[in-house]
């Protein structure tokens, strides 16, 4: 591939969109993901135990963290191209540029707020399941 500045407009315009896409694909995964712990853990909560625990909330902190890193790397993407843009005269999209920023800073704080409480769903559920198993026994 030739380096970006001999990159026609039409390709940065493209590669610049299919990064858009590509943020928004994760979010998706990301948002799927985070329902079927939820659900999961609320229908097995009695049965948690401190291993299951441990793998559910490490497996899904670590997918998360995989996904945060992710969404950067094509955040960073999107304000290249889009830079590249507006460096050769071009707008980018006719909105205002506070607009992309509230949208990138309030997704990834979406991001973050969701996987720390659904870690702290999950580690909750493990403790009423856990004295819920105490009080039978």
């Amino acid at each position: 591939m030739p380096p970006a500045h001999e990159m026609s407009q039409e390709s940065i315009y493209s590669t610049l969109y299919a990064t858009l896409a590509l943020t928004d694909s994760i979010f998706q995964i990301w948002i799927t993901l985070t329902f079927a712990v939820l659900i999961a853990t609320y229908v097995a909560e009695r049965r948690f135990d401190p291993g299951l625990y441990r793998l559910v909330a490490g497996l899904y902190a670590f997918a998360s963290g995989i996904l945060f890193v992710r969404f950067a790397s094509a955040a960073y993407q999107a304000f290249h191209y889009k830079n590249l843009l507006r460096a050769r005269g071009f707008e980018p999209w006719p909105v205002p540029n506070i607009v992309s920023l509230i949208i990138g800073i309030g997704t990834f704080v979406f991001l973050l707020s969701g996987t720390v409480g659904t870690l702290w769903f999950v580690r909750s559920a493990w403790k009423r399941g856990a004295h819920q198993r105490d009080a039978k026994a």
